[in-house]
């Protein structure tokens, strides 16, 4: 089994903070077998140190896997609040899982714990942390169909969408959104069914004449952070010069 100090050295080559390449620190640890990398994480999972089951998670954040996903799962049931939100963090590899969904769904509801641990484990259904590429997967397109009923939950639920690709699972609930009695939210789903999309301003930090001309001619979609954008391919040229 792996040693703790191999996945110290693992998880350096996992971060995009660090010099040490993914290569580099496989090499360095006598490059185990994803098979001998996952069992150790999962094993690790057991240990009676909460920095230790952190650690793990950091790891089976970038593996796949009906392995990887129990040592995930066993985060996600952790009593220790910062594991399991170490492991929320570690989902989007593993939404595909009905299990996963089930207990970010159950988070999500539990009115016993944290705001931020509720909120983070609904952001990562709906899309603002996990920001996947493509459609809902079924399992989590059914969990939010069913959390629309939670009064609480809609607005994040309907904030996370809107940032998401127009794919027919994201468009079903969106129109559910559309057919809502709350006005807020009918016109909320109505302009990203017509074509518009939220982004986080800080998105374009890396250019900041874009990042002025979005801040300053852009409709905010939600406090200061938040602006309207036609989706993806929109021509930056259609934004006004300031």
């Amino acid at each position: 089994m792996m040693s703790l100090g191999d996945f110290q050295v693992l998880r350096l080559g996992y971060s995009a903070h660090e010099d040490l390449t993914l290569d580099e620190a496989l090499a360095q640890i006598g490059n185990p077998s994803v098979e001998t990398l996952v069992d150790s994480a999962v094993s690790h999972m057991s240990g009676a140190d909460r920095n230790t089951r952190v650690l793990m998670l950091r790891v089976l954040r970038h593996q796949r896997g009906r392995l990887a996903m129990r040592g995930l799962l066993a985060g996600l049931n952790d009593e220790t609040r910062r594991v399991c939100a170490v492991a929320i963090q570690a989902c989007p590899n593993y939404l595909a899982y009905p299990e996963v969904v089930a207990r970010l769904e159950e988070i999500a509801k539990d009115g016993d714990l944290t705001r931020k641990l509720r909120r983070r484990a609904l952001s990562m259904l709906a899309g603002d942390e996990g920001r996947w590429q493509g459609d809902l997967r079924p399992a989590v397109s059914a969990a939010l169909h069913r959390m629309l009923a939670e009064e609480e939950l809609r607005f994040t639920i309907l904030f996370g969408l809107v940032r998401l690709d127009a794919m027919p699972r994201i468009t079903v609930l969106l129109e559910e959104f559309a057919r809502s009695d709350d006005a807020r939210e009918q016109a909320i789903a109505r302009r990203a069914l017509d074509g518009e999309t939220v982004i986080h301003i800080d998105a374009y930090t890396s250019d900041p004449a874009l990042h002025r001309r979005i801040s300053q001619t852009c409709e905010v979609a939600h406090g200061r952070m938040f602006y309207w954008l036609p989706r993806a391919g929109w021509p930056l040229r259609s934004l006004p010069s300031v």
